[in-house]
């Protein structure tokens, strides 16, 4: 696969201004790949336009019980929600985890989860990791 340099695929993100003036791009389809999983995870279904029901179903699940079972229902979220919006790309592990200010104390947050997710680019055979916070304060 030949590799063009230079060639802008798409925003970065933090969407922040770049060297030309305008905003900062990425121009490889492994960065842009990892920058289209962060957008995703990002949206709301209904929140963009034109395009109504793009987004990642998580958001869905930040009123739910957080019990034992809202870990395995986050992951089949976010598996089924990459295959459906970014084709080439193999969810292999999401990882959900309670978050915690003092690692000492067993004590949960309940209104925070820390998620990674582990995937695989499968045009190039690239893994790489995304990590997010969902947080009830910040919906």
């Amino acid at each position: 696969m030949a590799v063009v340099k230079n060639t802008p695929l798409g925003l970065t993100l933090p969407i922040q201004n770049g060297r030309s003036g305008y905003f900062e791009q990425s121009t490889d389809s492994f960065t842009q790949t990892r920058m289209n999983i962060i957008n995703l995870l990002r949206t709301r279904p209904g929140e963009r336009r034109m395009q109504p029901t793009f987004g990642c179903r998580l958001w869905n699940t930040v009123f739910e019980q957080n019990d034992e079972i809202l870990p395995a229902q986050v992951e089949k979220l976010i598996k089924e929600d990459i295959t459906r919006w970014i084709p080439g790309v193999s969810v292999s592990d999401v990882t959900v985890n309670y978050y915690s200010d003092d690692e000492t104390n067993d004590a949960r947050d309940i209104y925070r989860l820390y998620i990674v997710v582990k995937f695989v680019i499968a045009a190039i055979n690239q893994e790489d990791v995304v990590d997010i916070y969902l947080d009830k304060a910040k919906v």
